[in-house]
């Protein structure tokens, strides 16, 4: 049985626990996606005409960064196992098609987002984390 077939969701992250084990959590399917594209640079153009050429400078190209903002409501018990993954050395994000090859995991950063909240009365929380996928998975225009 494989790990994929037991985590439905559409945001599946796997990362190594403090005893070397891997993790499998499941997000919720409602994440925020941010990019934030950034000018590369500019070159100069030679003008040929004053009447028809629009600027004196052309865009080299555009890199972007992307972040994907994901939140869960857990327990006690999986709030505790959830805070390995702040400190984890390898945290991968599944991008695959279901085959669960090598190819289907790409590894990203974790941030934290505001906090992990514990509930005193109630046997649940909340934890909310940044996910920063890595600049060569994104398009950069050149």
């Amino acid at each position: 049985m494989q790990v994929l077939d037991t985590c439905p969701g559409d945001l599946i992250l796997k990362y190594l626990d403090k005893n070397g084990q891997y993790r499998f959590y499941p997000f919720s399917k409602f994440y925020e996606t941010t990019d934030n594209p950034q000018k590369i640079g500019s070159v100069n153009k030679f003008l040929v005409s004053l009447l028809s050429d629009q600027s004196e400078k052309r865009n080299v190209g555009y890199k972007n960064t992307r972040q994907i903002g994901a939140t869960a409501e857990v327990n006690n018990d999986q709030l505790e196992k959830l805070k390995d993954i702040y400190t984890s050395p390898r945290v991968y994000l599944y991008v695959g098609s279901g085959n669960d090859a090598k190819t289907d995991w790409l590894e990203v950063e974790i941030t934290a987002a505001p906090a992990i909240v514990k509930r005193r009365k109630a046997n649940s929380g909340y934890i909310a984390i940044n996910i920063n996928l890595p600049e060569n998975y994104s398009i950069t225009m050149l």
